[in-house]
């Protein structure tokens, strides 16, 4: 073996114990797309052991997330979602974003390192939430892009002016 790829093989080795550790050291994502999380924010529910939050456009969110009342949420990006009015309007928004779009929206369930559930998710698979658990019941949540949208609309576009 040369040596210049032994030098890869070493540094393609960290690299991957480096993505596939961030999991010890607090980085979570959710445990998938889940049916039960679709309905809940279909159905509009506006769960008593929760607070709601989005991010993105009031109209239609990028993303929306109810996390666990004992839990803290450590980002001052998100907004609070006060109302089950809002939450209704917020989730008619994003459907019919979605339905111009041609997108689908998806529910998860945001999990800790032991599994429990802490908080649930509603958006396009684009922007899956990623989270830092940052001690005992507070936790870090990244919102998603700001152009969670526009990167589709620019893309549809593109396609209504390419010449067939």
């Amino acid at each position: 073996m040369s040596r210049t790829s032994r030098i890869f093989l070493v540094l393609a080795t960290g690299l991957l114990f480096a993505v596939g550790g961030c999991g010890g050291f607090g980085m979570q994502q959710s445990s998938g797309a889940d049916r039960d999380v679709d309905r809940s924010f279909e159905r509009y529910e506006f769960r008593p052991d929760m607070n709601y939050y989005s991010s993105g456009s009031d109209a239609y969110p990028n993303a929306l997330l109810g996390l666990k009342k004992d839990y803290t949420l450590e980002s001052d990006l998100w907004k609070k979602v006060e109302n089950a009015e809002t939450l209704k309007e917020m989730v008619s928004g994003m459907q019919k974003k979605t339905r111009e779009m041609m997108l689908t929206l998806h529910g998860f369930r945001i999990t800790d390192n032991e599994g429990r559930e802490v908080g649930i998710w509603y958006s396009i698979l684009d922007a899956m939430p990623r989270f830092v658990m940052k001690g005992e019941k507070r936790i870090l949540i990244y919102t998603p892009d700001i152009d969670t949208y526009l990167r589709y609309e620019e893309d549809n576009d593109r396609r209504r002016l390419r010449p067939f």
